[in-house]
């Protein structure tokens, strides 16, 4: 019963993001046709100095927050082997409140969740804000935010109580990967998209160092206006068993 509502959840909360998407990209196009600024990867590279694009952070944060309900989507219908999720028949909001009014607990994951894939997803937090003009710091309390308040205390206390590891690796390990892969984004960048001699390689780079950033400008980009290469749609499905779940679909035109 809560693998079902929290798959109708996941739906209804995507659909918001969805229309988010169509907005953004409408006032994208206007604003795309007198904006001048330029952006963090054509200034002098700094720690400390804030450039902050508002309309990019905003989008950036709105794509986060969709993949991140995705992703916990995904990891609910995995089996708990894969997880290490507790499965009980505990109500929704009872077990997202007796997860977060606990102290947090030193988890059993194995070694490749805690000190790889959650500092890498702290790295990815950490280029949303930093590829939109936010310095280090500002960056780092950005991830700090997302990992500790979204993920953490958030959606992933539906399943289980909050981690002391991930609480601590995935913003603080995220920040020193994430500014590593800015540097070299930055050098990717000031070499036309190349890395080394591949355009090829240099794109798999940006895509893998920053794919929220990268994503955002497939989409809303100056190459293919949505309208025409790009559409997204998402909702709650009932099957002709009666099982709910969320339905996506992703359209891509070449």
């Amino acid at each position: 019963m809560f693998k079902k509502f929290f798959a109708l959840i996941i739906g209804i909360v995507l659909c918001p993001f969805c229309v988010f998407a169509q907005y953004a990209q409408d006032w994208d196009m206007r604003v795309r046709l007198v904006d001048t600024t330029p952006t963090i990867y054509e200034r002098p590279y700094s720690l400390d100095e804030n450039y902050i694009d508002k309309k990019m952070l905003g989008r950036n944060t709105a794509v986060l927050f969709g993949t991140g309900i995705a992703t916990m989507g995904f990891l609910y219908m995995m089996p708990t082997s894969f997880t290490n999720w507790e499965d009980d028949d505990e109500g929704p909001f009872e077990k997202w409140w007796d997860n977060v009014s606990r102290e947090p607990v030193w988890d059993s994951d194995d070694l490749f969740l805690n000190y790889v894939t959650h500092p890498y997803a702290g790295a990815i937090y950490y280029m949303g804000a930093r590829s939109a003009g936010a310095n280090a710091m500002t960056s780092f309390w950005y991830s700090f935010a997302l990992s500790t308040f979204f993920w953490e205390y958030g959606i992933e206390s539906f399943a289980e109580r909050p981690s002391i590891q991930d609480l601590i690796v995935t913003p603080v390990a995220g920040a020193f990967i994430g500014e590593w892969f800015y540097k070299v984004k930055r050098s990717i960048v000031e070499n036309d998209g190349y890395l080394g001699d591949s355009k090829a390689w240099g794109t798999f780079a940006l895509w893998a160092m920053d794919p929220i950033t990268e994503a955002g400008n497939l989409i809303w980009g100056d190459d293919k206006p949505i309208n025409d290469s790009f559409s997204f749609s998402s909702q709650p499905t009932i099957t002709p068993t009666g099982r709910l779940g969320y339905g996506m679909r992703l359209n891509f035109a070449f």
